[in-house]
């Protein structure tokens, strides 16, 4: 019996590390990403927390899609459209100029990933 609720409490420890750790690791790539665009796009104070809340939201959205059932198509497909949503609510923070950046932004990291993927796939 003893045994069985220790192992019960390892579980439930684990499952919750590792959903602290999924959450930790969206956070970072949304913090990231967020002063990459504070940078480049030249973020104003007031922009900077709408910003990092819909990065925060799309790299958690966009996780669960990774790591979800489905094929590859299925994913590609969905990731595409939450990037399609993403792209709306930017366009509703950001002024004309900084929408531009952030496009030529997307399709710099867009042609990074891709070349990475050949180099990789060519090895």
């Amino acid at each position: 019996m003893e045994m069985r609720i220790a192992l019960t409490f390892m579980a439930v420890f684990l499952a919750v590390s590792i959903g602290v750790k999924a959450q930790s690791a969206d956070s970072t790539r949304a913090a990231t990403l967020t002063e990459k665009m504070k940078s480049e796009l030249s973020l104003t104070d007031d922009q900077v927390p709408q910003v990092q809340a819909i990065n925060l939201k799309y790299a958690q959205k966009n996780q669960e899609i990774w790591t979800g059932t489905g094929g590859r198509f299925a994913k590609f497909k969905a990731l595409k459209s939450s990037q399609k949503d993403k792209n709306k609510e930017m366009k509703a923070v950001l002024d004309k100029d900084q929408y531009k950046k952030y496009e030529a932004m997307q399709q710099e990291m867009k042609d990074k990933a891709r070349e990475e993927y050949n180099n990789r796939k060519a090895q």
